[in-house]
């Protein structure tokens, strides 16, 4: 049975790593980005309805950033963080609702990284080798830091792999692949920015029958995006961008 089952009053810490490696063409010169995110966040289940539905509170404890660009090193540490967000899940993992409790300066940051998103599960019993398809549309509104408002329609294809056994205990591997089709627009210092560009997923999960829920997933995306700015003067950036996302429960 793939479905989440959250007791009211357990709480998790949730580990989060981010490696990216951008590169853009702009005016015959290539840049290329690299950067790493890590993040420390607590999540407790407050309530359970009847149905199976959980209401989630997770809080960001640290975050951890790096980033290497144009010969420069930046380094930046958060901690004592009051970043929240409480969301209503489905046994499926689904959001039924998401509120932000509450934000730092550090929130633009965080808004990438998803923070409340809960990898899909079918909600039904599966064999080895049984496939399920998820596919869903989001929005992301421009903020400080991120000038494009993007809009995102994703189609993952989901298969039940294989019995493993992880640090000793028995977890069911779930293997993904998926596409990304973005679109979106914004502006910045006067000039007009418009995006378009796709991206391939590809990544496992590990389910635990005990806790009835994923303890730790492992993706890889790889991204090419073309921008189109117009104003003083036209241009257009392509840009690629590599992503491996590894999240652990505890």
């Amino acid at each position: 049975m793939l479905k989440y089952g959250m007791n009211e009053g357990t709480a998790f810490q949730q580990e989060i790593e981010v490696a990216q490696n951008t590169v853009q063409s702009m005016m015959g010169q290539e840049i290329t980005v690299v950067g790493k995110i890590k993040a420390l966040n607590e999540m407790k289940v407050e309530a359970v309805s009847p149905e199976g539905n959980a209401t989630i509170l997770m809080k960001v404890k640290e975050l951890f950033i790096t980033q290497s660009a144009m010969g420069k090193d930046t380094t930046m540490r958060f901690e004592g963080m009051k970043d929240a967000v409480r969301g209503i899940y489905s046994p499926e993992g689904k959001v039924i609702s998401s509120v932000k409790v509450d934000s730092s300066k550090a929130a633009t940051i965080i808004n990438q990284m998803e923070l409340g998103r809960m990898r899909m599960l079918p909600g039904m019993e599966k064999r080895i080798g049984d496939t399920w398809s998820e596919s869903y549309s989001e929005t992301k509104s421009a903020a400080s830091g991120t000038p494009f408002g993007l809009d995102m329609a994703v189609d993952n294809e989901h298969t039940l792999a294989s019995k493993e056994i992880r640090d000793g205990k028995e977890v069911y591997k779930i293997t993904s692949t998926g596409t990304i089709a973005i679109t979106g627009k914004g502006s910045q210092m006067g000039m007009e920015m418009f995006v378009e560009g796709n991206a391939k997923v590809q990544g496992y999960s590990l389910f635990d029958p005990a806790l009835k829920m994923i303890v730790y997933s492992e993706d890889d995306t790889e991204m090419e995006l073309s921008i189109a700015i117009s104003g003083p003067q036209n241009m257009t950036i392509p840009m690629t961008q590599s992503i491996k996302t590894v999240i652990r429960i505890r």
